[in-house]
């Protein structure tokens, strides 16, 4: 992956962390975080990480540079402890499209705002890979309900189906087929606090690997209702046999007093659909 010279990135850096009014933990001088409101009109646009061991090492983040006009021009992922960015995107915007680089996009219904298609590579780093798109159907509350994935050579023969189920405003189930086979590739379970209600906190989408850099960032539905507690997912081999597991617990929640998490704390494995890795999670919001 392309590493950028020591000098941008130091410029780069402090353009992040300095051209955006942003709230984040360190902001407030309570440290339980009660003491702070973060406002009315507020999304993340940071997720820090760091290790909860000894020193609390900062290990990265994962930032999105969101304009006047609430669109993101900008998402960071920065590495702390190599002081490398490891992944840039800086999106850009024609109409109802969204592109993420040069080859791929979203594109976003206008009345709603949900991202409603993605346009994409089977390997994002070849421009001549396969490429295929995935069509979002929302049920009436608005929230994720189906995902279809289809070549593009080939639109109208979907060949993976992703399923979501939601219980009271919070997705507690998803399965992944194989529809060529039938064969079950992945499920997953959520728990979730029935006391914590964070407003606009991170989507949990198990199944959402390859683009989980900008799932926190784009309009996907609502979000869960409550906040989550366990997650755990299964991948399988054919036949439906479970070849290996993830499960993360969240816990030690830091919120403020209009309940935005500040900072929630993640044991267990890393899941590849969460974009940061396990540990505390400290987040900063851009307010309207």
């Amino acid at each position: 992956m392309k590493r950028l010279s020591p000098v941008f990135l130091s410029v780069l850096v402090l353009t992040l962390f300095s051209c955006a009014k942003e709230y984040s933990l360190e902001s407030s001088s309570d440290p339980s975080g009660n003491g702070q409101i973060i406002g009315e009109d507020c999304r993340i646009t940071k997720i820090a990480y760091r290790d909860t061991a000894g020193a609390g090492t900062s290990l990265g983040s994962l930032t999105a540079t969101i304009n006047n006009s609430d669109n993101v021009t900008n998402v960071t992922l920065f590495d702390s402890l190599a002081f490398t960015i490891d992944y840039l995107s800086t999106p850009f915007y024609a109409s109802d499209t969204v592109f993420i680089n040069a080859d791929e996009y979203f594109l976003v219904d206008a009345a709603t705002k949900r991202v409603r298609q993605l346009h994409a590579l089977l390997d994002p780093t070849d421009p001549f890979s396969l490429q295929y798109e995935v069509y979002y159907f929302y049920n009436t509350n608005g929230y994720l309900i189906q995902k279809f994935y289809a070549f593009t050579s080939n639109p109208g023969i979907p060949f993976y189906l992703v399923e979501y189920t939601y219980t009271g405003g919070s997705m507690t189930h998803m399965t992944a087929t194989d529809l060529f086979t039938g064969d079950l590739i992945m499920n997953a379970d959520i728990d979730y606090y029935n006391t914590v209600f964070p407003r606009r906190f991170m989507y949990m989408f198990p199944d959402e690997e390859g683009y989980a850099f900008f799932t926190q960032f784009y309009n996907f539905g609502n979000k869960p209702i409550n906040g989550p507690k366990k997650m755990t997912v299964r991948n399988y081999d054919p036949g439906n046999v479970v070849r290996d597991s993830l499960v993360s617990t969240f816990g030690s929640y830091t919120m403020s007093r209009d309940n935005y998490v500040l900072s929630v704390i993640i044991a267990g494995d890393d899941q590849p659909s969460i974009p940061a890795k396990k540990g505390k999670l400290s987040f900063s919001y851009k307010c309207k």
